[in-house]
């Protein structure tokens, strides 16, 4: 059972998979060229040519070194720091400020509103409680200690960033942003103030403008809905105070849709930006960033400040768990770019922006 349970969690979880069925001719700049007959596809990857899993699960077990729980137990502990709840609870309404809960969920504030980015509060990333990936850091805050939450942003359906005890904990009480055929997931679990998006459409919460913007990834609760939801990034904009932000979901890099994100919507005071799960990068290039990746997208999308995320609360791949922040440092340097530019928190870190500038508020 096990065994046969193992392959079908890491394929839900990190984004990796056998190939789907997609269309071999197609026109990515025509409209709605992402939708196909049963769901939807990547623009600038061919899915068909995504490594099976068992290739890699032969890779990883003759060639790979992973983690295990030894050598987790020696690695150095992930950047933590006590959240500062005075300041959460009473924020500077002038600044964007961020708080870094762990893996991709950060609590935004800003002129009053509270936004929580793909926010799993459970012990494990996983549609069982028994199995699956298992916190490796606890979350920075609890569920309890939030201030109200206005918002959320959902990026993609898999369980390290739709999490279903955490879906049931907010409820009805913010309004759920997700990308197209995800709406469902969230009413099986009695929640209707959903407001569900395609690719580049956009809707106005009072003095916020949420708009999806593509990424290269994909989605699947299970083994045979692949492709079946959307996925994608999110561009949010105070219309009153023109503070930008961007919240990068999961994804692989390509050369075009970045820039047209930028292009359209750019530039972006913060930008929260994935840098970890890449490993081994020959398996999971087409569908997670590795840092050089990261502060492409960095660059592409004309951004201001970005702070990188996903890494150092679920051990999904087999980079050292230590090694993004690390690897961003590098990767800065390469590109000639300040590493003020682009950073890191601790768990439970916070971080004040002020719009339109390049100054930071520690």
């Amino acid at each position: 059972m096990r065994k046969l349970l193992l392959p079908a969690l890491f394929s839900m979880i990190t984004g990796c998979s056998i190939a789907s069925e997609a269309d071999k001719a197609f026109d990515p700049t025509a409209p709605k060229a992402h939708h196909t007959e049963n769901g939807f596809r990547n623009l600038y990857f061919d899915d068909n040519k995504k490594a099976g899993f068992f290739n890699f699960w032969f890779d990883v077990r003759f060639k790979e070194k992973w983690p295990d729980a030894e050598a987790l137990a020696e690695s150095p502990p992930i950047p933590r720091q006590e959240v500062d709840l005075e300041r959460v609870k009473n924020p500077d309404p002038a600044e964007v400020q961020v708080t870094w809960v762990g893996h991709s969920t950060f609590l935004i504030q800003h002129d009053g509103l509270n936004i929580l980015t793909d926010p799993i509060f459970s012990e494990r990333a996983s549609p069982f409680s028994f199995a699956g990936p298992k916190r490796y850091t606890k979350p920075a805050i609890t569920l309890e200690d939030l201030p109200r939450i206005d918002a959320v942003v959902i990026s993609h359906n898999h369980y390290d960033h739709m999490d279903n005890e955490t879906i049931r904990a907010l409820g009805n009480g913010p309004v759920w942003y997700v990308p197209l055929k995800n709406r469902e997931l969230l009413e099986d679990e009695n929640v209707t103030n959903v407001v569900e998006l395609d690719w580049w459409e956009e809707h106005d919460f009072g003095q916020v403008r949420f708009t999806l913007t593509p990424t290269q990834h994909w989605s699947a609760r299970g083994l045979f809905d692949r492709y079946e939801s959307l996925w994608g990034s999110w561009a949010i904009k105070f219309t009153n105070t023109e503070a930008n932000l961007w919240f990068g979901g999961d994804t692989g890099y390509n050369d075009v849709q970045f820039k047209q994100i930028g292009d359209r919507l750019g530039p972006f005071d913060l930008s929260l930006i994935p840098i970890g799960a890449y490993a081994p990068r020959w398996f999971m290039k087409a569908s997670h960033v590795d840092p050089v990746d990261a502060v492409n997208i960095h660059k592409d999308i004309l951004s201001r400040n970005s702070i990188g995320m996903h890494w150092g609360t679920f051990v999904l791949t087999s980079e050292p768990v230590t090694e993004p922040p690390e690897a961003l440092s590098s990767a800065l340097r390469d590109a000639e770019l300040s590493e003020k530019s682009f950073t890191t928190l601790p768990i439970g870190g916070t971080r004040g922006y002020f719009p339109q500038k390049e100054i930071v508020s520690e």
